[in-house]
C-alpha cells in the first residue's frame, strides 16, 4: 500500500497531521514556532454566521469550517474547503434573492440565477457595503497612514528638518483614504475562482482562510439579524 499523503491513509495514520502541515511556523515575541492544530482551530472557530442566517446555510458553512480544520490532517482538503465556501455563498445568495429577482423580471433558469448575477444584485441593492469588509477597512487604514507619512515628509522638507516622528495614534482617516472599491474586486474574483474549482482544478495551497472570512462577511450582510425579544414589561 502507498503511504503518500495524497493517497488513502493507512488506518493507523488517519489522525496524524499531514507532513506538509508541520512545515509552517507562526511568529511570536519569542521567535518562530511550529503551527499546531490548536492554531488551526482558533483561526476558524471565530468565523460565525449570525442567528438571522437560515439554519441550513449555517450548517453548510460549518461543513466548510470542518473541512478547513481537517486540512491539518489531509492537506488537499484546503481547496475543497475553499470550493465548498463558494458553494455555500451561492446557496445563501440564491435563497435570499432568487424570488425577488424573479419578481423583478430576472429570466427564470433551470438552476436559478448564477453567482455573478446574484452578487451583482446584492451590490446594486445596497446589501453589501465596502465598509463592512475587514480587507477594505485595513486598506483604508493603510492609505491613511501612507498619506500622512508623505505629508510629514513634505513638512520636513518645508521646515528643513532631518527627521520627524509619526504618531500613528493621530493618523486621521479622510475621504480620500476611503476612495477604493473592494466590491468590484469581489464581483470579478469570486465567480472566477468558483468556476476555477467547479470545472476541475489541480490547485493546491493553504491560503483559503481569507475566502472563508469574506464569505462570512457577505452572508452576514445579506440576512437581517434577529432582533432580541423584548423583555416582558411589568404590568
Amino acid at each position: 500500500m502507498n503511504d503518500h499523503p495524497d493517497f488513502l491513509r493507512f488506518l493507523g495514520n488517519v489522525c496524524k497531521p499531514d507532513s506538509r502541515s508541520k512545515s509552517f511556523v507562526r511568529l511570536t515575541e519569542n521567535g518562530p514556532r511550529p503551527i499546531t492544530i490548536e492554531d488551526q482551530y482558533r483561526s476558524v472557530v471565530r468565523l460565525i454566521l449570525h442567528d438571522g442566517v437560515p439554519e441550513g446555510i449555517r450548517i453548510q458553512f460549518e461543513t466548510t469550517k470542518n473541512l478547513y480544520l481537517y486540512s491539518w490532517f489531509v492537506y488537499r482538503f484546503y481547496p475543497v474547503a475553499q470550493h465548498h465556501a463558494y458553494t455555500c455563498l451561492e446557496l445563501a445568495l440564491r435563497e435570499r434573492f432568487e424570488a425577488e429577482m424573479l419578481l423583478a423580471g430576472e429570466q427564470k433558469r433551470e438552476h436559478g440565477p448564477g453567482l455573478r448575477r446574484l452578487l451583482t444584485y446584492a451590490i446594486a441593492k445596497g446589501f453589501l457595503k465596502n465598509e463592512n469588509f475587514e480587507v477594505w477597512r485595513h486598506r483604508t487604514r493603510v492609505n491613511a497612514k501612507m498619506r500622512t507619512m508623505y505629508e510629514e515628509i513634505e513638512e520636513m522638507s518645508r521646515l528643513g528638518l532631518d527627521q520627524m516622528e509619526l504618531d500613528e495614534s493621530k493618523v486621521e482617516i479622510k475621504d480620500v483614504d476611503r476612495n477604493h472599491d473592494y466590491l468590484t474586486i469581489l464581483l470579478e474574483t469570486i465567480p472566477y475562482l468558483r468556476n476555477h474549482y467547479a470545472h476541475g482544478s489541480k490547485s493546491l495551497h493553504n491560503q483559503v482562510l481569507g475566502t472563508l472570512q469574506v464569505v462570512v462577511e457577505i452572508i452576514n450582510q445579506i440576512f437581517p439579524k434577529k432582533e432580541l425579544e423584548n423583555e416582558v414589561s411589568d404590568i
